[in-house]
Parts: C-alpha cells; structure tokens; sequence
C-alpha cells in the first residue's frame, strides 16, 4: 500500500493548487445506479473539489477520456463493472499513466469496487477518497490488468471468462434484471445441471469445446465447463476460487474439463477454492509419503482431481468457437476463434483503509489450501 501526496504537497512539482484539476468524476447515469445517488455527489461539499464529467451514454467514455488532461491525477468512477471496463479500454498508457482510479461504485455489479473496500452508497465511497486525497491520506494498489487481445480487438480487466456460466449470464442479460430474475436464472441453471431440464437451459450448460495453452504448455483436456483468468483474486463478491498465491507478473486461472453437474455440485467448494481430492491418488499413497518425508504442508501433499486445473499463468492461449466471452461482466461477441491473455497495463486503484486487514485475513486463511 502507499499513499497519495496531497494537492499542495505536489504543486510544487509543476501540479495545479487547485485540486479541481486533479480530481476528476466521471458519472455514467445509466450504468444501473439511481440519479439520487448521483445527485448526493454532485451536490456535496467534496463535490466543489472536483471536475466532473457525466456522459449521456457508453458511447461518450472514450472522448471523455481523451479529454482528461495531464493534470488530472484522480479518476473517481461512478458505475458499475461495465463503466470501469470501457473506461481501462481507453486508458492510454503514455497519457494517463499516472492516474489514479477510485472506484466508487454505482452500477448494477459492483465486484471490483467491493474488492477495493468500497462497500458503502457510492455517495459516501466518493466523500472518503475526496478527504483522503486531500489530507494526502489516500491509499492505493497497484494492479496489473488482464489484456485480452482476439485479432484486432483488444480489451482490459480484471476477469475474462467464457463457456457455460457465461452463456447463462448472457440469458440473465437478454430478459429482465434484478435480485428476483438473477435468481429465477440460477435456480433454472441449477435443475438444467442436475436433471437435464429445461431443455433450454441444459444446452446452455454443455461443455465448452476449446484448445487451451499455458505459458506454450497445451492443457490435455478439449472440453470445459469453466475458464476464467482473473487478477484480484475474487470473480464475484464471496466467490474466492483460485488456490495459487498471486504473483506481480502473473495472473490467475481456472480451467475446469468436467461436466455442468459435476461442477453444480461441487460450486460451495469450489467458490472458496477447495479442489476435490484425486480418488486415483488413494490407490497411490507412494506419492503422498515422498511429500511428506519432504516436509510439505500436509493439506498440500493430497493431490486434486487433475480435471480443475486452477493455477496461475503469464499466457493463456485460447482456440475456440464459442461465440461468446465477458470481461469484468460484460459480455461480448467473439470475432475469431484465437484469444490471448496476459498482464498489460498497470493501473492504480484507490482503496478503503479497512481493505488491508479483511484482505490479508482472507490471505491468511487461503494458504492452507494452496495447491503445490
């Protein structure tokens, strides 16, 4: 973690005195938040410090982005997942460089604000980063995103993910929103992955048909109902799946070659990142002695089913017809069948002072479960 200079600490340097042309806000209404919420921002006396921009639309991020400046130092976001995700599209690593992001929510999905320790109104998320900047107590990581490269097209996040569970957040997507339909979805996903009904719902949830390299290495499985590559650790709030300890030029992913049955009812696990227990190794206690006389973690020493590949990656190669993939939740139209993931830009992302405690307790829990 490290800390912000305030606005006059670094005028000095050639910034501004003013901390309106540091901070920026840039709002995006329709991103699934409430004009209220938008209204408590824009009216309060944190707002006075800052310079906004709402657009009207999507559409509008990238010139807004464009228009930024060098002497913004501070970029509050209100949105959701989607706002954040078009928005790191437009970051230019040479112009906005050194901009700091603050997510402070807004949106339908939250996930990586939530991640930050932004777990308030998005009204009260942004009073807390303005004050902090201010008094040159803000703290922030730095991140490294996902660049997900499919022929000329490029996007930047924090999780890619394709096969069954997308497909049905696509279907979540196309009809009605909110708590009642996201959960009508599920429970339908649900009974399609254990009885096969409805029918609709069970071709949904057929594995995806996909070759897969890690770091030049072809995984020997062809069939998924899971891959997702992510780098913060959490897909979705609660949902803390990967094993492997991050590392600064690496990311997470997971590449799950078993059936959407299989998968539903091993998920309680599998959220926390608990891997079934390879039944062929009982029949080989040779290998779990050799660990131990090596002195490894005994949790470690037991071997996972090898169909839930979960590790961490540099590069992750995907061929594959699947029609459709997400970043950060949005979901999007493939344009070939060839994908390549790695670590791209670094970003800074601003976060509450509380975040450092409730993440290494997290951490500390996980260990014991890390698969060697």
């Amino acid at each position: 973690m490290q800390r912000l200079p305030t606005a006059r600490q670094g005028a000095g340097r050639g910034r501004s005195e003013s901390p309106a042309a540091e901070i920026v806000v840039i709002c995006n209404p329709r991103a699934g938040g409430k004009w209220t919420e938008l209204a408590r921002i824009l009216d309060s006396e944190e707002g006075k410090h800052v310079r906004r921009i709402v657009t009207d639309s999507v559409d509008d991020i990238a010139p807004a982005i464009s228009g930024l400046g060098h002497e913004a130092k501070l970029l509050c976001i209100y949105g959701g997942d989607g706002t954040v995700q078009r928005i790191l599209d437009h970051l230019s690593p040479t112009e906005h460089g050194s901009i700091n992001l603050a997510l402070i929510g807004g949106g339908t999905m939250n996930v990586t604000s939530r991640w930050c320790g932004f777990h308030r109104s998005a009204s009260e998320n942004f009073r807390e980063v303005v004050r902090s900047y201010l008094r040159g107590r803000l703290l922030f990581r730095e991140v490294g995103l996902l660049d997900v490269v499919q022929d000329d097209a490029r996007y930047r996040g924090f999780t890619f993910g394709m096969g069954p569970i997308v497909r049905l957040l696509a279907d979540y997507e196309h009809g009605r929103k909110g708590k009642v339909a996201a959960l009508a979805t599920a429970g339908r996903g649900i009974a399609a992955a254990l009885t096969g009904l409805p029918g609709f719902h069970a071709r949904l949830l057929e594995q995806m048909r996909a070759n897969v390299s890690v770091d030049g290495e072809a995984i020997e499985y062809d069939r998924f109902c899971a891959l997702f590559a992510n780098v913060t650790g959490q897909i979705n709030p609660g949902v803390i799946p990967f094993v492997d300890r991050p590392t600064r030029d690496s990311f997470h992913y997971i590449a799950y070659a078993v059936s959407a049955r299989e998968f539903t009812l091993n998920v309680p696990a599998l959220m926390r990142g608990w891997l079934p227990l390879d039944v062929s190794s009982l029949f080989r206690p040779g290998r779990v002695l050799r660990k131990l006389v090596d002195r490894r973690p005994v949790k470690a020493s037991v071997p996972s089913d090898p169909r839930y590949v979960n590790a961490n990656a540099q590069r992750l190669e995907i061929v594959t017809d699947e029609p459709l993939f997400t970043v950060d939740g949005e979901i999007l139209h493939s344009a070939g069948p060839r994908f390549s993931i790695s670590l791209g830009l670094q970003v800074r992302l601003a976060v509450s002072s509380q975040t450092t405690l409730r993440r290494a307790s997290v951490q500390a829990a996980k260990r014991y479960f890390v698969r060697d």
